[in-house]
This record gives C-alpha cells, structure tokens and sequence, in this order.
C-alpha cells in the first residue's frame, strides 16, 4: 500500500493538476490497488468457475451426498478426510482432474475414454471400479485439455492447501501454524495463510494471503508484523493519509492480538509466515513434532478403519488378540499390541517419534527419515515387511499339534478395505500401523 513516500506524493501532485491530472492519478492508483493473487488464490476461483464446489461442497471442504460412493459422499479436500484414500500423491491429484480417475485405477492400464462412466456388453465397468463406488452416483468428470498448464498447478496448489499436506516440519514454526488456527487467522488470510477474502474498502480489495507479494507490501519487515498482530495497524500507515484513508476505511478490520497472546506464540507465528513465504518447503533437518494434529488425526484413522474393517474380529479389540485359530502356531490369532517391538521400536519416545512421521503424511520408505528416527534401517525393514503381509495376506505356521491347516488366514488387503474394492493407499496402510503402534505398553509406563 503505497510502497514509498514518493508514490503518495507523486499521486497528490497528479491530482492537484486538475482534471488530467486526477485521471493520471487515478490510472496510477488503479495500478497500485491491482491485487497479486497467489496460486491458491487463483486455483479457489478457478474451481469455483468451473463448478468443482457443487460435488465437494462450498469452498471443498465440506463434500456432499454421493448414494454408492465410498463413505456415501463426493469427498471434500478437508485435511484427515476421505479424500487421503482417493489421493496418494501430487500427481494423483492432476491425474483426478484430468481423467476423472488416478492412472492407477484404470481399466487394464488404458486411458479412459469419453463414455468411461458407461458398462460394457459384458455388464463390466469400462473402466475399473467405477461401478463399484468409487465415484458412485454422481461421477468425476474429466477435464483433460479444458486447463492450461499453469491453471493445473493453481489447482493443485488449492487442494494441497486445503488438504494440509504441506506443514513444517520445524516445531517452531508448526506451533505457529496451530497459533493462528487457534486465533481464527485463517478465517481471513485463507486456508494455511495461502488464500485471502474479500475486504470491500481496503486498498487491495481483500485480505492478502502471507504468501503472496501484497503481503511485502503490508509488512516490510518483522517489526511491522510485530505492529500488525499485537496493535492491528501499523505507524507508517497511521502517518500516511492516502493509506490511512483505507486501513480505516476498510469493512474488516485487522485485530489487536495483543492481550491474548501468550509466551512465544509471537514468535512461533513469525516463524510460520517466514516458512509459508520460502514457498512453504518442509525439511527434514528439523525435529518432528510428537504432538498430534488436529483431529480427525492419522491414528484416529487408523483406529477407524481397524475397527470398521472388522480387524477387530480376528486380532482382538485393541488388538490384544486372544480368537483361537486351530490348528495355527499357538492356536490363537496373533495380538498386535506388539506392534513397536516388531518394528524395533523400543523405547516410547521412539515409537511417538514414528507416529508423528506417520501423521505428517510422510512414508518410511523416504531414506531421509534416518536422521529423525533412531535405528532407521532396521526399522524400516521391519516396516515394509509388516505393510507387504496386511496387502497381500499370508499363511500362519501351522501347529505342530495340528491335523489340519488352520481355520483362519490373513486376508490380503489389497483390494479388501474399502467398500468399492479399490486398491488401498499407502496413507491408510500408515494410518493402521500408526493407531497398532499405539496400543504397545511400554514396561515403564506399567510402573
């Protein structure tokens, strides 16, 4: 707003020339007012054109009523929705968008065509589960050669913001983010801080996200942001009238957060905007945070889908195990409240350690993990072992007693934990094996 003293002195001389003056003047405003919208930005409007609210709700967040679909909905792009079993990678989310369906969901591996949603003589899918659920009655379309290149990564920008898949990994930085959650910043500044609202009487027309280049026009260094969160406005426009003029003018105004800050929420949220404005890059230097995220969290989802998949039947609630198998090693189905010991976790701040990887979306199959889990390797290695065995199902040892094979097996999950058949993503597999780690007691926590 008015980034130098010179431009409101230029704009006061251009008006005080008379009538050609003010127009030049006026051409001039008109130009500094012209907002700069971040790819979020851009992305919120682009799917608010092109309809994509009407199936998952307003602003994607919400979802509606899908009869046949997975969980009975279009899934919103909310963070820790459904939408973690439809996406399992930035390239699935260009793949929804352009083809109405993931590349690994296609029928025989060949692109679907125009009428993909229709059934075959054979009364078969044309393409590979559609029927089954996975985009029930209402089906996604396909907008393959509708966007340009730069209008598919503004969209993918907006659903990655609303789906919260990029958060720091710095606990900092992250306690910054839950900061501004907590104190409605996000209501304003858009999801994540990425997309601003509507502000009718501003300078900029709306209220700039802190990752876009309005935002340095606002803020030009931490001392002002200081100035903006705890007194709502700051001195340099105070002392400019032109930018005084639409501070007070404006129709929302920022808050003075200043009584309801606590120790080091301040500097937390400074280091969050600094992380959102180096294009919101996570590191895997930093230290993960064990907290949980807001619900609903990958355990809480973990537990869900243990439960609702009928886990539970054969391993025990809360996996204490305890069904008899007979005939298999042991005779009872296995418990899994063992679960960081197999893993090699053996200490809990270890096991907490995982858990948070798991909730930051992030996989053990990503070699950089080692500087943040202890062992890393092996436990790793224990890891693949034990997701390979719930996706593709295994025999148990037979009972050196037994005259038979055993009464019950491992199913392979493949193609088993959801409704519709579908294959299961890796962030669920992760999910499952995040809520089992929980259930280990450690000796220390018994005393």
């Amino acid at each position: 707003m008015f980034r130098t003293i010179r431009t409101w002195k230029i704009l006061l001389f251009l008006f005080s020339l008379g009538v050609l003056g003010a127009m030049m003047g006026a051409s001039l405003l008109a130009y500094e007012r012209a907002p700069s919208p971040t790819p979020v930005m851009r992305g919120f409007y682009l799917a608010q054109e092109m309809g994509c609210f009407a199936c998952h709700g307003p602003g994607g967040v919400v979802g509606v009523s899908n009869e046949g679909a997975l969980w009975g909905e279009t899934p919103p792009f909310r963070a820790g929705g459904s939408i973690m079993s439809f996406v399992q990678s930035d390239t699935e989310i260009r793949e929804w968008i352009m083809y109405g369906l993931p590349k690994r969901l296609w029928l025989d591996g060949k692109k679907p065509g125009k009428n993909h949603h229709r059934s075959t003589s054979s009364g078969k899918s044309a393409q590979w589960g559609i029927d089954q659920g996975v985009g029930g009655i209402i089906k996604m379309p396909a907008f393959e050669g509708v966007f340009t290149g730069s209008q598919m990564d503004d969209l993918v920008a907006f659903v990655k913001a609303v789906t919260d898949s990029q958060r720091p990994m710095s606990a900092d930085a992250e306690l910054g983010r839950k900061v501004a959650s907590k104190l409605g910043c996000f209501g304003c500044h858009g999801v994540a801080g990425r997309g601003g609202m509507s502000n009718p009487g501003s300078f900029k027309g709306y209220i700039p996200p802190w990752d876009g280049d309005d935002y340095a026009v606002l803020v030009e260094n931490d001392e002002e942001l200081k100035e903006w969160i705890l007194k709502g406005r700051i001195e340099r426009f105070e002392k400019n009238p032109l930018a005084a003029y639409f501070t007070n003018g404006q129709i929302i105004q920022m808050p003075a957060f200043e009584s309801v800050l606590q120790d080091g929420e301040m500097e937390a949220l400074i280091d969050y905007i600094h992380w959102l404005r180096k294009d919101g890059e996570q590191s895997l230097d930093f230290w993960i945070e064990k907290e949980a995220g807001p619900l609903p969290t990958v355990v809480a989802r973990g537990k869900w889908l243990f439960h609702r998949s009928g886990c539970a039947a054969c391993h025990g609630p809360g996996g204490i195990g305890g069904v008899p198998n007979k005939n298999a090693s042991g005779g009872f189905v296995p418990s899994l409240n063992d679960m960081a010991e197999r893993l090699e976790l053996f200490e809990p701040e270890d096991t907490s350690q995982v858990v948070a990887v798991f909730e930051r979306g992030l996989s053990l199959d990503d070699q950089h993990l080692g500087e943040v889990v202890p062992e890393f390797e092996n436990v790793q290695e224990q890891y693949k072992n034990i997701r390979d065995f719930i996706i593709t199902g295994g025999y148990p040892g037979k009972s050196s007693k037994g005259d038979g094979e055993p009464t019950m097996l491992m199913p392979a999950w493949k193609y088993r934990l959801y409704a519709d058949g579908s294959p299961t993503s890796r962030a669920d597999i992760d999910a499952i094996i995040a809520y089992l780690l929980t259930l280990q007691t450690f000796e220390d926590e018994d005393e």
